[in-house]
C-alpha cells in the first residue's frame, strides 16, 4: 500500500464516461477505484487511509452491473460513524458546484463492512446533511455508470483532516438550516457505547466532576443527528475524550468556542489530528490533554490520572 502525501489534492471535478468502479473486499489494502472507457486506473479515486496510506490498486474486471445516468463518487463506504465522516463524504462537496443534481451517489464497499441498501440510519442521515437525499448505490461487483463525476478528496484522514476551502464551505452550506439548541458548557461522553475498548477510564467520576462544574453530560449516539450538531453548535465550551465526536464538533462549533480533549486510548498521535481539524474548520486550538498513567494496548482504555486531568482543565479555564 503506497503512502500518503500530506498535501489535499487541488480542487479538481472529472467527468468519467462509461466508467467501471470496482472495490475489492477480500483486499487487505481497501483495493478499489474508478477506470475509464480505456480500463485504465484513475489514481485520484484512491482513498487516503489512517496511518499514512493510500489504498491500493484494484484488478480491472469486466462489470457485472450497470448504471444508466449521472452519479457522484462520494467516498468509501465505511460502517463506522467516525470513518463514514472521514471517508464517505470526503468528496461531496462537488455537489454545490454541478449544473444540475446528480441521479446519486457512489460508494465502494469496504471489506468486511459491505453496506447495502438501506444504509443504516445514523449514516443516512450524515448523507442527508451534508449530501442531500439522493440515493445511494453501495458497490459490491464491478459496475459500469454511464456518466460517473469524480471529485478530488476534499477532506480525509491524518493531516487532510484540515480539509480544503470548498469542503469547508460546503459543511457550512449543509448546516445553514440547523436548528441550534443547547448548553453552554458541553461533556461529550462515551458511557454508553457498546463495546469496552470504546470506553473512557473513571467516566462516572469525570461526568461527576463536569456536571459539578456546570456541565452538560451528552451521550451524542443516542440523539439525532440534527440535534447532536445543534447542540455543539450552542456550546461555548467542550470538554471529551479523543473520538468520533470530536470529527463532528469541528463541523459545527462556533469560531468563539473553546475546546478541550483528552487522551482515553493508546494512540497519541489522534490529539494532533482532532486539533488539525478543528483549526482547519473552526479556527480553534484546543487544549490537548494527555492524563494517561501508563500505556496499554491500542484497543484497551488507558488508565487515567484523575487529578491530572482536573488541573490541566482547570488551568486551561475549563474548571
Amino acid at each position: 500500500m503506497p503512502p500518503a502525501t500530506d498535501a489535499l489534492p487541488d480542487p479538481d471535478i472529472k467527468v468519467v464516461q462509461d466508467a467501471t468502479v470496482i472495490t475489492d473486499i477480500a483486499s487487505p489494502d481497501v483495493a478499489h477505484g474508478v477506470f475509464d472507457a480505456n480500463a485504465t486506473f484513475l489514481p485520484s479515486s484512491r482513498a487516503r487511509l489512517s496511518r499514512d496510506r493510500f489504498s491500493g490498486v484494484p484488478d480491472y474486471a469486466a462489470p457485472r452491473e450497470h448504471l444508466a445516468g449521472t452519479y457522484l463518487y462520494a467516498g468509501l463506504s465505511h460502517d463506522h460513524f467516525g470513518h463514514f465522516i472521514l471517508d464517505s463524504l470526503v468528496r461531496t462537496w462537488a455537489l454545490g458546484q454541478l449544473d444540475a443534481s446528480p441521479d446519486g451517489l457512489v460508494l465502494p464497499a469496504r471489506r468486511g463492512m459491505e453496506m447495502g441498501p438501506p444504509l443504516p440510519t445514523r449514516l443516512r442521515r450524515a448523507l442527508d446533511r451534508f449530501a442531500g437525499d439522493l440515493p445511494v448505490h453501495i458497490v459490491t461487483k464491478p459496475t459500469r455508470i454511464e456518466r460517473l463525476i469524480l471529485p478530488s478528496a476534499g477532506f480525509g484522514h491524518g493531516p487532510w483532516l484540515q480539509g480544503t476551502p470548498a469542503f469547508h464551505s460546503h459543511i457550512r452550506d449543509g448546516l445553514a438550516d440547523l436548528p441550534v439548541d443547547g448548553a453552554d458548557r458541553l461533556y461529550l461522553s462515551r458511557r454508553r457505547l457498546k463495546h469496552a475498548d470504546q470506553l473512557v477510564d473513571q467516566e462516572n467520576a469525570i461526568e461527576e466532576m463536569m456536571e459539578a462544574a456546570g456541565y452538560f453530560v451528552f451521550t451524542p449516539e443516542k440523539y439525532h443527528l440534527d440535534v447532536q450538531l445543534g447542540v455543539m453548535r450552542a456550546a461555548r465550551q467542550i470538554v471529551g475524550a479523543d473520538g468520533s465526536a470530536f470529527h463532528l464538533v469541528p463541523f459545527a462549533m462556533r469560531r468563539d468556542a473553546q475546546a478541550a480533549i483528552f487522551l482515553r486510548r493508546n494512540r497519541p498521535e489522534m490529539l494532533d489530528h482532532l486539533s488539525r481539524q478543528m483549526q482547519g474548520f473552526a479556527g480553534v486550538t484546543p487544549t490537548l490533554i494527555d492524563a494517561r498513567l501508563r500505556p496499554l494496548p491500542m484497543n484497551t482504555p488507558a488508565p487515567l490520572d484523575l487529578g491530572v486531568l482536573r488541573d490541566r482543565l482547570g488551568a486551561a479555564g475549563f474548571l
